[in-house]
């Protein structure tokens, strides 16, 4: 077996992934048919840059995105304040792990971890490990309820900054959506700060930038302006396929490398679990430089 986190990248280009590009790439049936994400990394970008240009995902992997996007409001924005369990909140979990559990990149992911660790898994099992490690809720000192999907896909606010926030498709759907606030202006919920990171990469797999997300409090009905100092995240995997990867990560007896090499990309891959070591805290890619 070669690299495992590629590996998974690849299955998941012929799941739900998609391919990113740079503006002014020529565009075919063959691309729009497989689906791509347009990366602008404009060296002078402002304020009012939008880092993903466009998103073109068939229908034919636009389900799991959909079905992603409608857990993305179950979450109470600051850490620090406990969540509102709601049954069809866990129903739309189930959904969601019952359509990506056995999908191509978890298939991947699960062969990989009964291969390191001489056990065979099945797909219950699997089905499980994805809910405790992503999903179940946990206390980290004053945090409260906390979970990997929640910190690593949809974003977190502690005072005034954003906390985790890894997911391409999160990003681009705030740098677009639209909400009228008190003084009834419209306001789009990213603002580009600046790009970040060691220089050198050239790739449109991954950006590294700060940016202000003005992230909308469900709880307080309110919006907050939080900042990311440094952040990133890749371009492309599907949400299931940046799982499969965290999670191959995350499991210990697994053993899955701490750096590795994608698309020519070398990456660090930072990894934080909770205090008893059960569920995910953090997963990102750190890129390090190029082949």
């Amino acid at each position: 077996m070669g690299d495992i986190y590629q590996e998974i990248w690849d299955a998941d280009q012929m799941h739900a992934g998609l391919k990113a590009i740079r503006p002014g790439t020529a565009i075919d049936a063959a691309l729009t048919s497989h689906g791509y994400v347009v990366v602008n990394e404009q060296a002078t970008a402002g304020p009012n840059h939008r880092v993903i240009e466009t998103a073109v995902i068939p229908n034919g992997k636009m389900e799991t995105y959909k079905m992603a996007k409608a857990l993305f409001n179950n979450y109470t924005l600051d850490q620090t304040k406990p969540e509102h369990n709601f049954l069809e909140e866990d129903t739309e979990v189930q959904a969601f792990l019952g359509k990506i559990h056995d999908s191509a990149p978890m298939e991947v992911a699960r062969a990989y971890v009964a291969a390191q660790t001489g056990t065979a898994v099945s797909k219950d099992q699997w089905w499980a490990i994805l809910q405790r490690v992503w999903f179940e809720q946990f206390d980290y000192g004053n945090n409260k309820d906390l979970s990997g999907f929640e910190h690593v896909v949809v974003g977190e606010q502690k005072q005034g900054k954003v906390q985790g926030y890894h997911s391409w498709y999160k990003y681009y759907l705030d740098e677009r959506f639209r909400r009228d606030d008190q003084d009834d202006e419209e306001t789009d919920l990213i603002t580009f700060l600046e790009w970040s990171g060691p220089p050198g990469d050239a790739s449109p797999d991954v950006v590294t930038l700060s940016y202000k997300w003005r992230a909308f409090d469900y709880e307080a009905e309110a919006f907050r302006t939080l900042t990311k100092p440094i952040g990133g995240f890749w371009i492309g995997p599907s949400i299931e396929g940046l799982m499969a990867m965290g999670t191959v990560r995350f499991l210990p007896a697994a053993m899955a490398p701490k750096k590795t090499v994608i698309n020519g990309v070398k990456y660090n891959l930072p990894l934080f679990r909770s205090p008893n070591d059960r569920h995910m805290r953090t997963f990102y890619p750190e890129f390090t430089g190029m082949v």
